[in-house]
């Protein structure tokens, strides 16, 4: 899922990162499904510096300011998190602190290594 909400200023956008990182994470965390369900929980945040320095190589960049990846044995075990009734109760709410969820959109992708090598 990626917000494509473009904040308006850097203080914004910081401030925004922060919430998202800490507070958030930690209650998205917290549900039983999601503990159940999900494999990982990746979020990816915004490097407004890299990504200025693709647009000057000619790479488009999209406008949106974070992404994030879940992981879970099957797409239908990451549907159920989003539709479960403590997800909506708790987490809903909390992303209006972040996140403009009409703007938002979701990729179901399967993941496929190609070159591999943290070292």
């Amino acid at each position: 899922m990626a917000d494509e909400q473009k904040p308006k200023t850097k203080s914004f956008v910081a401030r925004k990162d922060r919430y998202w990182k800490n507070q958030h994470a930690e209650l998205f965390s917290s549900i039983a499904i999601v503990k159940k369900n999900l494999l990982s929980y990746v979020q990816a945040h915004v490097n407004e510096e890299a990504s200025a320095q693709l647009k000057q190589v000619g790479f488009p960049v999209s406008d949106a300011d974070g992404m994030a990846i879940f992981e879970a044995p099957s797409y239908a075990m990451t549907a159920a998190c989003f539709q479960d009734e403590e997800y909506q109760k708790i987490v809903v709410p909390d992303e209006e602190n972040f996140l403009d969820r009409g703007r938002c959109f979701a990729l179901a992708a399967d993941l496929v290594p190609v070159l591999d090598d943290a070292t």
